[in-house]
């Protein structure tokens, strides 16, 4: 059996990390390209010893990235959750980090050209049917990577890239607030814990961390598995009302990383997973986001998309906890904040116009994988 070789880059997006292609170099057909996805990093084994996955679901994301057809559109893009110990690649949602450098990819393969030293490429993600800005540093039409703008997860400056998502709500069940509640009472093994379900750039399921015996503080190797098997248990839940799966013991095996689940908790001072000690008057929302049963290490750009925008929703459990005045939300997370900046239309029924996160991205490595041609 033949091996077959793709062009493709590996590319740091905020505090991710992936592979890139273009999609006319992968097969046309999506099953075969999904499989040569997959084999091209390793999946099914949790070293990924065999492919260029990065063993982490923060380093095991694909981006698959062509030119549009769409009109005031410049660049289509799919990104892929793939998998580590499981042979999967998860298409449901998107990833906010590496978006950061779409643009940057496009741009340095010629997808797209830009003239003057910032460039702003109009993107659109298919996942989500949602779309997406960045504004790039530009130096004679090539990607300026070179900055002193500095992101908690990502230990080197970088150049700013600032990220606009365009009416985010309801990327993947088409509501705001799927269930119709700011919040909604879960039942689970006879106790009740109130969460509130946000769709907005990916869907979260919200729980004050009281509630699932935590103090909003900890980091990735503080949380507890009685504490984790809970947390997926309202997530589950969740998942089911959203209508990603049928019933909700099938969500752990078959939901991939939609939805998120993230913890709220009181404003205070705590120490990062790097020593530093992060003032409670430094951040107005104090959170902590979990992926396929594992709390992120810093915080998922569209979780925290999200985060904020439950944060400005009177009555849900993240509006309950947020310390703000101002249109940004400004989440602690174990590496760190991040700021978000949000723009709503106010009203009983509240809109999100838009949502702008400052990212920084680096092209690490760009040559071929290969990948048996079956």
């Amino acid at each position: 059996m033949s091996l077959k070789e793709v062009p493709c880059t590996i590319m740091r997006g905020g505090t991710s990390k992936g592979v890139f292609f273009r999609r006319d170099a992968l097969p046309s057909d999506e099953s075969k390209m999904t499989e040569a996805i997959m084999e091209i990093f390793g999946s099914g084994d949790p070293m990924q010893i065999d492919g260029l996955g990065g063993t982490h679901t923060q380093t095991s994301k694909t981006m698959v990235v062509w030119k549009s057809n769409r009109k005031g559109v410049d660049v289509d893009y799919l990104f892929g959750q793939v998998g580590v110990e499981r042979r999967i690649v998860d298409y449901t949602g998107n990833c906010g980090n590496l978006t950061s450098a779409v643009g940057p990819f496009a741009l340095d393969e010629g997808i797209v050209r830009v003239a003057g030293s910032k460039g702003l490429v109009r993107l659109y993600n298919v996942n989500t049917k949602k779309r997406v800005d960045a504004l790039v540093s530009l130096q004679k039409g090539k990607t300026v990577y070179d900055g002193d703008y500095m992101i908690d997860g990502v230990p080197n400056p970088g150049a700013r890239i600032d990220i606009t998502w365009h009416e985010p709500e309801g990327s993947v069940s088409g509501k705001l607030l799927p269930t119709g509640d700011h919040v909604y009472k879960a039942t689970i093994a006879g106790e009740e814990i109130e969460c509130s379900i946000v769709d907005a750039a990916n869907p979260v399921v919200f729980v004050r961390a009281k509630d699932v015996g935590m103090t909003g503080t900890e980091l990735p190797n503080q949380v507890r598995s009685e504490t984790l098997a809970k947390l997926e248990k309202v997530r589950s839940r969740a998942t089911r009302l959203l209508g990603l799966v049928k019933t909700d013991e099938e969500a752990t095996s078959k939901s991939g990383h939609i939805p998120f689940i993230a913890t709220v908790g009181e404003v205070q001072d705590y120490v990062s997973t790097n020593g530093k000690m992060i003032n409670a008057g430094s951040y107005n929302l104090l959170a902590r986001l979990f992926s396929i049963q594992k709390m992120h290490h810093a915080y998922a750009v569209t979780g925290a998309v999200c985060t904020a925008v439950a944060a400005r929703i009177s009555g849900t459990v993240v509006n309950q906890f947020y310390k703000g005045k101002s249109d940004t939300v400004i989440i602690g997370h174990p590496k760190g904040v991040i700021d978000i900046g949000v723009k709503m239309r106010p009203g009983e029924t509240p809109k999100v116009e838009s949502v702008i996160v400052a990212r920084t991205a680096r092209r690490l490595m760009s040559g071929k994988a290969f990948y048996h041609d079956r």
